[in-house]
């Protein structure tokens, strides 16, 4: 039997109900608890009591909160005895402590903490993950310290860790780690201390890998020093520029499409007594250097407007010096395009040539002669800075025989031209200027932007700027032609050589096949003329008709190889490999059905080949009539073609299962004439003699391996430049 009284006055959450489940008696402190539950029994407690079921957990909202509470049921005769308990507390704990792990997976934030006294350190799975060690390992602060990069970066957490211990100091700093010989990793590695008692008892602490910020960082401070070093090198250029401008012999000016003079060099301002402010923004053909000759001036214009329609203008002018005496000037028009390829200025240009003008008449070819030399000279000039190889000025018949733009070379250096297999010769070449002032001239090689290498004969000067930089000139003759005219020279030479030698070697074969059918004439004749029996006669002069025939068969042989070795004109074309090997097989159906012959073409679709169709035709037909004219005895022939690409030759294999030939014995003459070695008796010994002709016609080779009674396998070589 329940105490009421005790119950009503109970400090735990308690109250009495019947077995309807309605309120009889309730503690102070349930009322308390329940005064914002706006039903006399909570519904998760009137669920548990109708449902008999002993214990669960429920909640109710209060003002801007949840409160979580355990219930338990007693059944005591009649009645239920409930009591609560608030877990609200372990609720919120619970719910921190999820919010904290996601959180530290999001943000992928480690944790670790030390406790001081026990000497016992404990690691996230995270920062685990960013030390790059499995779950289970176990660390120690010994081990922690080993991760760290030697140096500054292992002193500094040593030093922190040390001063969060003795003196109770938080610390957040950024350091290097070596997870691994090859890895580096920057983290933001946070410790706070725990004071316990007046001392450090524990340090909380949180590790973020933050490499990619750094790399980031370090990127930007990367690219800010370029740029300062690029806006140096600018400045540097218009030093250059100056300099050159200012201290060139001939007389130069720039000039905006309207024809006014923006720019002009000291020697042309002092050869007319004048400054810049004299002439800057007048027309240029009303300054005084024209004023002198309306015809000069009136030439002028009309130049010049050929020029802004982007034509190159040179000619021979008169003009005035101080003095106001004419005097002949080599004068050109140069107009400057931008990207759109529309004129943006001109340069003017102007070399007094007074002296040359008055000589003309007696050095008027040694002139004519010089200046045709002059301007078809494939010379080329070009400064680099001789430490880092930079492009510094160039001009076009440089950039003509490389390809590239100025705005492409300023983003290169020197040996970026250089092709990589000429790097040692070009260093040493280097050296040698720096160390001597001078080197050439030698031949070396630039790299197109095609990836092509342009032969050049070079001459390297090095020069001193005003800061004291150094620089080099060099300058630079394309002799790609005369490489070209050497290797056609040395193909002429080769072709000669070749034919040469198929000429002596053919000359052999005609004296020697020749000579073999004379004698057998001349013993025949011999013995028809000493025979007196009849029959014996008709005998020999039968065999003469053979011989007869014999040497015409000789003859039309000997002219189909004079007709390969010396058609120097004969016509290619393109054709589909794998569609001409099935049309040989075609040609001879019969054959192979009549010799139950397996044939096997491996060719793919897309191969196709520059060949002499007839000589191709040809060429099959003799390989594959062969590969089953002598096939073994005791087995069905059988023929597998195979293809593949081998250093610039498409390579067709014909292997056969038939015979085979002893290639100790009989290699050396496998492609010679009349050789037979089977015993067959309708071998010629011709085919494969016209096959190794016609193949080496069209800049091909053959080879053959063979193993007796297994088979053989030829290998024929199309040339794919032919």
């Amino acid at each position: 039997m329940i105490n009421l009284h005790i119950l009503q006055q109970s400090p735990v959450p308690m109250a009495l109900f019947d077995k309807d489940a309605n309120l009889k008696m309730a503690s102070s402190a349930w009322k308390l608890f329940f005064e914002e539950v706006s039903t006399e029994v909570p519904e998760g407690i009137a669920s548990a009591l109708q449902n008999n079921i002993p214990e669960g957990e429920d909640c109710f909202k209060t003002k801007g909160d949840t409160q979580w509470y355990r219930y338990f049921i007693q059944h005591q005769e009649e009645e239920f005895l409930v009591y609560v308990k608030d877990i609200t507390s372990e609720k919120q704990h619970k719910k921190a402590a999820v919010f904290l792990s996601e959180a530290t997976e999001v943000t992928q934030l480690g944790t670790w903490f030390f406790d001081v006294e026990r000497e016992f350190l404990e690691w996230s799975n995270i920062t685990k993950d960013i030390f790059q060690v499995d779950e289970s390992f176990q660390p120690n602060m010994e081990v922690m310290f080993s991760f760290f990069k030697e140096g500054t970066h292992s002193d500094l957490v040593i030093n922190s860790i040390n001063r969060a211990i003795s003196e109770g100091t938080s610390f957040d700093v950024e350091l290097q780690i070596t997870p691994s010989a090859d890895i580096e990793k920057w983290i933001r590695f946070r410790g706070k201390p725990e004071i316990l008692q007046q001392k450090t008892g524990s340090i909380y602490g949180t590790i973020q890998d933050i490499s990619e910020q750094k790399n980031t960082e370090l990127k930007l401070a990367l690219n800010e020093k370029q740029i300062k070093s690029t806006k140096r090198a600018l400045t540097q250029n218009k030093q250059i520029f100056t300099s050159i401008f200012n201290s060139t012999f001939q007389f130069t000016g720039f000039l905006n499409i309207k024809g006014r003079l923006i720019d002009v060099n000291e020697p042309a301002l002092n050869f007319v007594g004048l400054q810049a402010e004299d002439v800057i923004n007048k027309h240029f053909w009303d300054t005084p250097w024209w004023k002198g000759s309306p015809k000069e001036q009136k030439k002028l214009r009309k130049n010049f407007k050929k020029a802004v329609k982007g034509e190159f203008v040179r000619y021979e002018a008169k003009i005035l010096d101080k003095n106001q005496q004419a005097v002949y000037i080599d004068f050109s028009l140069k107009p400057v395009f931008d990207d759109h390829n529309k004129v943006t200025f001109l340069i003017a240009e102007g070399r007094i040539i007074q002296e040359m003008v008055e000589a003309r008449k007696k050095l008027k070819e040694s002139e004519k002669l010089h200046r045709t030399l002059l301007e078809l000279s494939p010379t080329g000039l070009v400064l680099n800075d001789a430490l880092t190889g930079e492009f510094l000025d160039m001009n076009n018949s440089f950039k003509s025989s490389i390809g590239y733009s100025d705005r492409e070379l300023s983003k290169l250096t020197h040996l970026d031209l250089i092709p990589t297999v000429n790097r040692k010769k070009e260093l040493r070449a280097l050296k040698e200027v720096l160390n001597s002032g001078m080197y050439g001239p030698y031949e070396g090689h630039y790299e197109h932007k095609n990836g092509e290498l342009v032969p050049a004969l070079i001459t390297r000067i090095l020069i001193t700027n005003s800061t004291g930089k150094k620089l080099i000139w060099s300058v630079v003759q394309d002799i790609s032609h005369i490489k070209e005219k050497e290797a056609e020279l040395m193909e002429v030479i080769n072709v000669a050589s070749e034919q040469n030698n198929r000429l002596l070697n053919f000359a052999h074969i005609v004296s020697h096949n020749l000579r073999s059918h004379a004698s057998n004439f001349s013993m025949l004749i011999e013995l028809l003329g000493v025979e007196d029996d009849v029959f014996k006669k008709v005998e020999i002069i039968e065999m003469l008709g053979s011989a007869s025939k014999n040497m015409l068969e000789t003859i039309s042989n000997l002219n189909e190889i004079i007709a390969i070795n010396t058609n120097l004109n004969i016509k290619t074309e393109k054709v589909n490999l794998k569609a001409e090997v099935d049309e040989a097989f075609t040609n001879i159906s019969e054959l192979i059905k009549s010799t139950f012959t397996e044939v096997e073409n491996n060719i793919p679709e897309n191969i196709n080949i520059n060949v002499v169709k007839a000589y191709l035709e040809s060429i099959l037909l003799n390989i594959f009539t062969n590969a089953i004219k002598y096939k073994a005895p005791k087995r069905y022939p059988k023929i597998i073609i195979n293809c593949e690409r081998i250093k610039g030759f498409t390579v067709l294999s014909v292997t056969d299962n038939g015979l085979g030939i002893d290639l100790e014995k009989h290699g050396h003459k496998l492609f010679g004439m009349y050789k037979t070695f089977h015993g067959n008796t309708d071998a010629r010994g011709i085919g494969l003699f016209i096959t190794k002709n016609q193949i080496e016609a069209m800049k091909g080779k053959i080879e053959a391996e063979s193993v007796l009674d297994k088979g053989t396998t030829f290998k024929i070589y199309f040339n794919e430049n032919y």
